[in-house]
């Protein structure tokens, strides 16, 4: 008896992993994959990071750790490449005239819910009209800005031509 219970769990969960038969796409499944990642910032947020060696494959961005009450951190949720499923962008507004992002999460199709882009100290991700990314990074001597968009299909992040079309703008986040 417990064989044949077990044999129809396993067959019920089979069955309803597959998209066809449910009518739950993979994009519905996929849907609200972040919120794993959101509980590791809240949790952090609350015990002063303590649980940062827990997860160091976030890489918390020594910018989110700084308890300055005129910083607002949080997040935005926003479907970078129009697919259906949104991406994680982790960041903070400090008064300055853009939001400063200093993660960027996506749901990597070999690695599920993964941080691609991430900065901090200086170098930042903005948020860009179409939404296009512009990212600072450290040259030598020099900061250099690229603009990309996010590609679900490739899992990659083309570069596009963005100098003097694009500018990072602010964004509401929603606080942690």
């Amino acid at each position: 008896m417990k064989r044949i219970l077990v044999a129809i769990l396993v067959v019920t969960m089979l069955v309803a992993s597959l998209p066809g038969l449910t009518g739950c796409s993979r994009k519905s499944r996929l849907k609200d994959w972040y919120n794993v990642t959101l509980d590791v910032y809240r949790e952090g947020l609350k015990t002063n990071w303590a649980n940062e060696e827990e997860y160091k494959s976030l890489n918390i961005a020594d910018d989110l750790k700084e308890n300055d009450p005129n910083k607002k951190i949080g997040y935005l949720l926003v479907d970078l490449d129009n697919d259906g499923v949104d991406e994680l962008l982790i960041g903070f507004n400090d008064g300055s005239t853009a939001t400063k992002f200093t993660d960027v999460l996506v749901w990597h199709s070999d690695f599920g819910a993964y941080k691609l882009l991430g900065g901090g100290s200086g170098y930042y991700i903005y948020l860009c009209a179409g939404n296009v990314l512009a990212v600072d990074s450290w040259y030598g001597s020099q900061t250099e800005r690229t603009f990309m968009t996010w590609n679900s299909k490739t899992n990659s992040f083309p570069h596009v031509d963005g100098e003097g079309k694009y500018l990072p703008m602010k964004w509401d986040l929603t606080e942690f």
